[in-house]
């Protein structure tokens, strides 16, 4: 029985680690195709960009896996009927339910292991993505920056809107700010136009607004509403360097933590 176990377990083997590797690499080429355009353009280095891949990786195997689990089991079981393996078997008097029992244990601790996986690698992995991706938008803002997006430039707490954005110029028309970093004042910002830089240690992100108005609001008075019109206004915005920052400080969603976390937070 034993001998009947392990050549059982060995028709799963190939195509299963046909089916893992053939969708990882599927899901890899698709999240290319999704990435590519936030990642050209910005000066990354090869170890940066394989980074967002690696890291992506614990994720496309929490999907891929028990696929390729039904991809392996319907292949051999349908290989084994063909060559009438099978029905060799239940001549020699070893039923299904025996043969099937290898395959289930084998199921069984693939189980437990995504299990552990899910709950240990995927969320600190899934992290990790998650604020290189942050890291990764900060940097040049003017090509991170999108038309006609809301644009988190900080998270929570800082975000840009342009009708139309140059490049070559870094010139920005139409533009709205919403600036939430004072826990106290919410201020909004309209302007005509306006040009970004960066400061000599490109650390620093100064906005040039022409033309507009700010309207700032304040939650211990909201009564008051105060509005402030301009012909130029110096906008600055610190700690938005056009180089990769990596901050690992950030919040982190119920994808990013494990069990135990979860259920601190609640």
């Amino acid at each position: 029985m034993r001998i009947l176990s392990r050549y059982v377990l060995r028709q799963h083997i190939a195509p299963f680690t046909f089916a893992v590797s053939a969708l990882t690499l599927l899901m890899l080429l698709d999240q290319l195709a999704k990435q590519f355009h936030k990642l050209v353009g910005k000066g990354l280095g090869a170890r940066v960009i394989a980074e967002v891949f690696f890291y992506s990786i614990p994720f496309i195997i929490a999907v891929i896996v028990p696929m390729a689990v039904l991809v392996a089991v319907l292949y051999a079981f349908n290989r084994l009927a063909a060559d009438n393996e099978i029905s060799a078997m239940k001549a020699s008097g070893v039923s299904l339910a025996r043969v099937a029992v290898p395959v289930v244990v084998a199921a069984t601790f693939v189980a437990a292991g995504l299990v552990w996986f899910n709950d240990t690698v995927l969320p600190e992995a899934n992290h990790r993505l998650a604020s290189l991706r942050v890291s990764i938008t900060r940097k040049e803002p003017t090509f991170a920056l999108q038309e006609r997006r809301v644009n988190e430039v900080i998270e929570r707490r800082l975000f840009i809107q342009a009708a139309r954005i140059d490049n070559a110029s870094s010139r920005l028309d139409n533009v709205t700010i919403w600036d939430e970093r004072d826990a106290d004042r919410s201020r909004t910002i309209y302007a005509d136009s306006g040009f970004m830089a960066f400061n000599e240690a490109q650390t620093d992100l100064y906005l040039t607004l022409h033309d507009g108005k700010v309207e700032e609001t304040r939650d211990s008075s909201p009564e008051t509403f105060r509005e402030v019109w301009f012909a130029t206004q110096l906008f600055r915005v610190p700690e938005v360097g056009n180089e990769l920052n990596r901050d690992l400080s950030r919040y982190r969603s119920d994808r990013e933590q494990s069990i135990d976390s979860m259920r601190v937070q609640v």
